[in-house]
């Protein structure tokens, strides 16, 4: 059976091999040495769930990968097997990037581990001795059971500088989980939100808000399939611009669309005299729409609103 470890990148060694392999690989006595051009940053840990499916996988890895040309890190992999009773396993990546102006040079490693579930204590082992222990740390989980994530609060974690997740791929169990230092824990959903907020919340700041408030009896997000976590994130910051103090009073709202919808992420504020706001976003263009009535007459504007890559999404969650 093919295991998550076997689909990624790499050169299979034995575990105990990598950190000698490395040592190697970056020993500025060596003919042809790459010292000068590692640098690392910090330790990016990519923590995957047993149920994960492999494309979705190996994208993510890559998305590690480009983070760490811009942000050189060491990457560590996490692989649980599927099939359980296996000894540990270990792969060692690494690739060097020429930067735009073709003088630059970056170059990064990942290290990879395959595991059972039932090596938790021999996992926390292995990765500290991978951890370049004077860099912080961050760690990326992945369709990690949330059941999974509590039997590391007090190691794997214990020392970490953020954890990040997407609730638009995790279950809800993740908030409500009893994180010992919640500030550390981020959403990758919110920060993809980043230009969305910027967008609207620049348009929005040239009106009075007394005029967006007043009258205000509902507040609706409609979203397709995997924008759920973006949807509540949006909810969140709608009614934190908007300044609602009596949530109460103010109907609030989250619908799935279909995976067809023209407009496949959008809001819009209902005022008690039938005045309106609205904005889409559209499936096929960065150019979204905002349409209100807040004068009596509608009145459209587009907004250009370009998306995060990936990896800006990683920077933004784990340094800003």
């Amino acid at each position: 059976m093919a295991e998550l470890i076997d689909t990624l990148p790499g050169i299979d060694l034995p575990v105990g091999d990598v950190s000698r392999e490395l040592s190697k690989m970056w020993d500025g006595h060596a003919e042809n040495a790459l010292t000068e051009f590692r640098a690392s940053q910090m330790n990016l840990i990519l923590h995957f769930g047993r149920k994960v499916d492999f494309e979705d996988a190996k994208e993510r890895f890559e998305v590690a990968v480009r983070f760490a040309q811009r942000y050189p890190s060491r990457i560590i992999v996490l692989c649980p097997f599927i099939e359980e009773g296996q000894a540990m396993r270990a792969k060692l990546y690494s690739q060097c990037f020429i930067g735009d102006s073709h003088r630059e040079m970056c170059c990064c490693e990942a290290l990879m581990l395959g595991f059972t579930s039932e090596d938790n204590g021999y996992l926390f082992n292995q990765v500290s001795v991978w951890l370049e222990s004077d860099l912080p740390t961050y760690h990326w989980f992945s369709e990690v059971h949330s059941n999974r994530i509590e039997k590391y609060f007090h190691n794997l974690l214990l020392k970490v500088n953020r954890i990040a997740y997407d609730s638009n791929i995790e279950s809800e169990d993740y908030r409500n989980l009893n994180w010992p230092q919640p500030e550390k824990v981020v959403d990758l959903a919110r920060a993809r939100l980043l230009p969305i907020r910027q967008a609207i919340g620049q348009y929005l700041s040239g009106f009075d808000m007394r005029l967006l408030k007043s009258d205000l009896v509902s507040i609706e997000v409609q979203h397709i399939s995997n924008r759920q976590g973006e949807a509540k994130h949006l909810m969140d910051w709608l009614v934190s611009c908007l300044g609602i103090s009596d949530i109460s009073k103010v109907e609030r709202a989250i619908k799935k669309l279909t995976s067809t919808s023209e407009h496949p992420f959008r809001f819009e504020l209902k005022y008690a005299d039938g005045r309106f706001l609205k904005w889409e976003s559209s499936s096929v263009t960065r150019i979204s729409q905002i349409r209100h009535t807040l004068f009596g007459s509608e009145k459209q504007v587009a907004i250009r609103i370009k998306p995060l890559a990936p990896e800006q999404e990683l920077s933004e969650v784990f340094y800003f």
